[in-house]
C-alpha cells in the first residue's frame, strides 16, 4: 500500500473534486482537471495532486491515441497501395485486413486499459487514496509534495 503523504483524510469535496478530475476522461478531458488544479492548488494538495496527475494523463492519453490512430490510418493506406508482385489498381488482400484488424485490435486495448486506470484511481481518490498513473503519477507526486 502507497504511503499517504497527509496525515488527515481528505474532506467529502476534495475526495469528489478529485474523482471527477479522473472522471474527467469522459467529459471535458483536460479542462475540468485544469480548473480543479487551477482553483485548489494552493488550498489542496491532494486535489492538486489528483488533478495534476489526470491533466497529465489525459493530455498523454491523447497524444498517444492520435498517434496509434494516424500510424493505422497509414498502414492502412499502404496496406492497400503495396501488393507484392501485382499491377493495376490497388486492392487489399487477406494479410492487410489482418494487420489492419491487429492495429485496430491495439488501438482498442490502448483505451480500454486507460478507461480503467481512470476509474481506478478515481476510486481510489473518492476513498481518499494515493494511486498513481504508471510514469506520470511519480512525476506529478513529487511537485506536489515534494517527495517521492
Amino acid at each position: 500500500m502507497e504511503q499517504q503523504a497527509e496525515q488527515s483524510l481528505p474532506s467529502q469535496d476534495e475526495r469528489m473534486l478529485a474523482m471527477f478530475a479522473h472522471l474527467s476522461m469522459f467529459f471535458g478531458s483536460l479542462i475540468i482537471p485544469l480548473i480543479f488544479w487551477a482553483i485548489n492548488k494552493d488550498k489542496s494538495r491532494f486535489v492538486s495532486f489528483h488533478s495534476l496527475q489526470a491533466l497529465f494523463f489525459h493530455l498523454a492519453y491523447t497524444v498517444v491515441l492520435v498517434f496509434l490512430v494516424i500510424f493505422v490510418a497509414v498502414i492502412g493506406v499502404m496496406a492497400g497501395l503495396i501488393v507484392p508482385g501485382e499491377s493495376g489498381p490497388p486492392h487489399i488482400g487477406a494479410l492487410q485486413i489482418i494487420v489492419i484488424l491487429a492495429l485496430g485490435v491495439i488501438v482498442i486495448g490502448f483505451i480500454f486499459v486507460s478507461i480503467a486506470l481512470a476509474v481506478i484511481n478515481a476510486v481510489a481518490a473518492y476513498k481518499g487514496g494515493m494511486k498513481k498513473y504508471p510514469i506520470i503519477g511519480n512525476m506529478v507526486y513529487k511537485k506536489v509534495y515534494g517527495v517521492s
